[in-house]
């Protein structure tokens, strides 16, 4: 039997239309749909104090999330690169910020968020689990607004106002986190109480602005240009140099017409989007030292244009969306030598929505997508093509006034893959395209629930089954400096998936108190012919039972100063880990005997022990003649439980120990608004 004692180390961590609100409350309440409310976003409790859009989605129904405090989550059984977030309708492939701690954009830019799982329109696509949509704000084109964020994480700034007033406005915000400087200063005290990590650096920020432009009411031109970067150096015990790091670029010209004589709306963009992940590590071998990277880049470019159209209780949209790529997945350099993996691709998509409606009494949709894929690597002229059509279905009856059913079915295609886990399951992601030997991600999904409003409470509950093809499995992530060598491409393997399972939510929504509670039971496997004999196993991340509950309350509500409180508890089932179970004797010729043999029965055969986490946090506003001041105060696993993450076979003791990240972290933030 091995021997299990907990061990705490420290880990180095991974536009399109709004949607129309009507008049029923009923209808406005979605199984499959949820507009996120920008309060209870920012009173979320996090690491860093302040909340953002993903954290939040981590606490809803059908997620699952990955490693404690980073940014990855996983929707009904899909892997972390099956869900989509747009930025005005651009594609955010790298959201991670912070080694996970929030995400690459501030959320002070951030109009509207919407969190679709199912029955997606036809604009949507290169996605099989879910869809992060968010909008971004206008500068104000009246009066001139700003305000700065401070927490012990990161340092920010926003602006807005008008540059010709009622026409023209602008929208700029900057954070940097200071942690860097904060390590230097503070080297000293934390070398003493451990020895692994010798030195630590990074730089880590985004910037976010904005231009827009009223040509009259009805037409309306943006430009909008937004990056992030983060980029980590740090020493292990003075055996190696390592750093990683990942950024994006977007920019982003878009055109919307609110009216036309034929339609109802027109929206047109062009974009690029670039992103890029490096990792590296400078080590000495037998007196030499060695150097080696590992570079993946995406360059997009999207030219896009949907229209719209109403009249009675019908409603369709149609448009097309073309987009070329250039990949270098998996570049590599040894001793300056640099090996490249160019790869072109191109998808041409065209789609249609059809939709039929009663304000109070149903609605139906069918929204269709065709899609044209090429895909080409430079060096050797090997090029094909592929079609794919899509296919999402919504009907959705209210019963009763309160009550009413909701079901949906999806048929998908995601072209681009993520590799994860380098080393650990960051949100270091290696993007890569499909083509004749790495085919595209097919999903079938069914969804059917009740949902229903009553007064300020609502609920919704319903079952879900997926059927998942074209799974990558990237088996050589703990050495992926030599596999990448010698090609990444050979390191894959590609199967298939199932999940299943239940979801339920109840929440009441009150000015003074609100609380949210959710429970998901779920099971997810995965298969892939040559690996685990040809049997299915867990999939990494498939927590059986998840339970979470939260609460939103205002304890003093004055006219200029106020006292909240918020809370959140979670419970999840263990994620699985690989596990050597037993022994097999074996005959080693040079010591002419029999040996014991490490044994490992199954791939993810040992569940790790359940993820628990409560956290708390204090909020004080001050609303004074001219400024708003927004002061924060929370923990962050107040329980303090060493949550595992993963197993690690200790050599010298030989026994396997657990992995935690996060213990208990206090936090303040403060704000002022102008």
């Amino acid at each position: 039997m091995a021997v299990f004692a907990q061990n705490t180390t420290v880990s180095i961590q991974d536009t399109l239309p709004e949607v129309v609100k009507v008049a029923a409350p009923v209808r406005q309440f979605s199984a499959e749909r949820y507009r996120l409310d920008p309060l209870s976003v920012q009173h979320l409790v996090s690491p860093l104090g302040m909340g953002d859009a993903v954290k939040y989605i981590q606490t809803l129904p059908g997620v699952s999330t990955g490693g404690e405090g980073g940014s990855a989550y996983y929707v009904r059984g899909g892997s972390h690169g099956a869900n989509l977030v747009t930025i005005d309708g651009v594609s955010l492939y790298g959201v991670s910020h912070l080694l996970g701690f929030t995400t690459a954009y501030p959320e002070e830019i951030i109009k509207t968020a919407d969190f679709h799982t199912g029955g997606f329109d036809s604009e949507e696509g290169n996605l099989t689990a879910s869809h992060l949509r968010l909008m971004t704000r206008d500068g104000d084109y009246c009066m001139t607004q700003a305000g700065v964020s401070l927490t012990p994480f990161l340092l920010s700034a926003h602006v807005s106002g008008p540059i010709v007033k009622d026409k023209v406005s602008y929208l700029g915000s900057v954070r940097i986190s200071p942690i860097g400087v904060e390590y230097k200063a503070l080297r000293g005290i934390f070398n003493r109480y451990q020895n692994t990590l010798r030195d630590f650096g990074l730089m880590v920020g985004d910037f976010f602005s904005k231009i827009s432009y009223q040509k009259d009411s009805h037409n309306k031109f943006s430009f909008s240009l937004f990056g992030n970067l983060d980029r980590y150096a740090f020493r292990l015990n003075d055996l190696s140099d390592d750093s990683l790091g990942w950024g994006n670029v977007i920019a982003n010209l878009s055109w919307d017409c609110s009216s036309t004589s034929v339609f109802d709306r027109v929206y047109s963009s062009f974009s690029f989007n670039g992103h890029s992940g490096v990792q590296s590590q400078e080590t000495s071998l037998n007196g030499s030292n060695i150097y080696f990277m590992v570079r993946s880049t995406l360059d997009e470019l999207t030219f896009l244009s949907t229209a719209e159209k109403r009249w009675d209780n019908w409603s369709t949209q149609f448009g097309y969306k073309i987009r070329g790529a250039s990949f270098n997945p998996g570049s590599s350099q040894v001793f300056e030598d640099v090996r490249g993996n160019n790869v072109y691709t191109m998808i041409v998509s065209l789609h249609g929505q059809l939709e039929y409606g009663s304000l109070d009494k149903f609605l139906f949709k069918m929204a269709l997508r065709g899609n044209l894929y090429g895909y080409g690597l430079l060096n050797n002229r090997q090029t094909g093509w592929m079609c794919h059509p899509e296919m999402s279905l919504m009907a959705r009856i209210n019963l009763t006034k309160k009550l009413g059913i909701e079901t949906t079915v999806d048929y998908l295609t995601q072209y681009y893959h993520t590799l994860e886990g380098i080393p650990l399951g960051w949100s270091l992601d290696m993007l890569i395209p499909s083509d004749t030997t790495n085919p595209p991600e097919r999903v079938v999904q069914v969804y059917g629930g009740l949902y229903g409003v009553f007064n300020k409470n609502r609920f919704r509950s319903g079952g879900f089954f997926k059927q998942m093809a074209g799974l990558v499995y990237y088996g050589d992530a703990t050495s992926f400096f030599s596999s990448a060598l010698s090609g990444w491409h050979e390191n894959i393997s590609i199967g298939e998936g199932v999940s299943y399972g239940a979801e339920l939510m109840y929440e009441r929504v009150d000015e003074n108190l609100s609380w949210r509670a959710s429970y998901t039971w779920s099971k997810t496997d995965r298969f892939f012919a040559d690996l685990n004999r040809g049997r299915r196993f867990p999939a990494r991340y498939d927590r059986r039972h998840i339970a979470n509950l939260s609460l939103d309350g205002m304890i003093v509500k004055g006219k200029n100063k106020q006292l909240g409180i918020s809370s959140f508890f979670t419970y999840q089932s263990g994620s699985w880990d690989t596990l050597q179970d037993g022994f097999l004797p074996g005959f080693i010729p040079i010591y002419k005997e029999l040996e014991k043999l490490p044994y490992i029965s199954s791939l993810h055969n040992y569940e790790l022990p359940a993820y628990i986490r409560w956290d708390v946090a204090l909020r004080v506003g001050i609303k004074g003649r001219n400024a708003r001041q927004d002061i924060g105060i929370g923990v962050y696993n107040l329980l303090n439980r060493h949550n595992p993450f993963m197993l690690r076979y200790d050599s010298e003791a030989h026994e396997w120990n657990y992995v935690s990240l996060i213990p208990i972290i206090p936090n303040i933030s403060y704000q002022i608004s102008f």
